[in-house]
């Protein structure tokens, strides 16, 4: 074993140095390569021993020179493969913010619609109350009951043809004065029949004060209705 063999075998750290691959080129020399010939001098030995050192350690040097330009251009590549990533995660993002501003965009496009549609529903709802509410009171001023047509068009939650129905019902319960009196007179003129002087025998038509009362009461009501 030569003495770079021994030495890199002995170093941790030899892989590092190049020395690994050095000596592994030194032991292909084999060991005869580094004896000393039977005819060769001790100085011609020691001068051939020095070259095959020299030249290894140039083989080796080269090699890591070979080595370290193999890792710059690993890092440069690295590097570009990096900034080729940066440039694609940029472009990405930039594609992904013009996408939510699309986004944004249509729905604030929704938005308005729908607020357009809320406005028009509500302007739709406003109308129709306000035809219910007309309709309501057109019936209570026919009806003579506006006051009622009142109550039903602002403090109930009835619709039109309700209200007017309820108006009409409640018209059938009120009786006309002039029919109230008309009525008590007829009854009054029941309980006191008119007397015929024809057929009692001559009785006079004072007979019965009450009768004759009623008498002129119903005359009068008729000279007053033209009759």
């Amino acid at each position: 074993m030569s003495k770079l063999s021994r030495f890199a075998a002995a170093s941790p750290f030899a892989h590092f140095l190049g020395l690994a691959g050095l000596a592994a080129r030194a032991e292909e020399t084999t060991d005869d390569d580094r004896k000393q010939g039977a005819d060769e001098s001790d100085d011609d030995y020691s001068k051939r021993m020095k070259k095959m050192d020299e030249d290894e350690a140039k083989r080796a040097e080269e090699e890591e020179k070979k080595k370290e330009e193999e890792a710059r251009k690993a890092e440069e590549e690295k590097k570009e493969e990096e900034a080729r990533a940066a440039k694609r995660a940029k472009k990405a993002k930039r594609e992904a913010d013009d996408d939510d501003d699309a986004d944004d965009t249509e729905m604030d496009e929704e938005d308005d619609d729908e607020d357009k549609k809320r406005e028009g529903r509500a302007q739709g709802a406003r109308q129709r109350e306000r035809i219910r509410c007309a309709r309501i009171l057109a019936a209570g001023v026919k009806s003579g009951r506006v006051n009622q047509a009142c109550a039903f068009a602002f403090d109930t939650t009835m619709t039109a043809k309700q209200a007017v129905g309820a108006l009409a019902a409640g018209a059938l319960d009120v009786q006309p004065k002039a029919s109230s009196s008309r009525s008590g007179l007829l009854e009054l003129m029941a309980k006191h029949p008119l007397p015929n002087p024809g057929a009692s025998g001559g009785a006079s038509p004072s007979a019965d004060p009450a009768a004759a009362a009623a008498a002129k009461v119903v005359a009068a009501g008729e000279r007053a209705r033209g009759g």
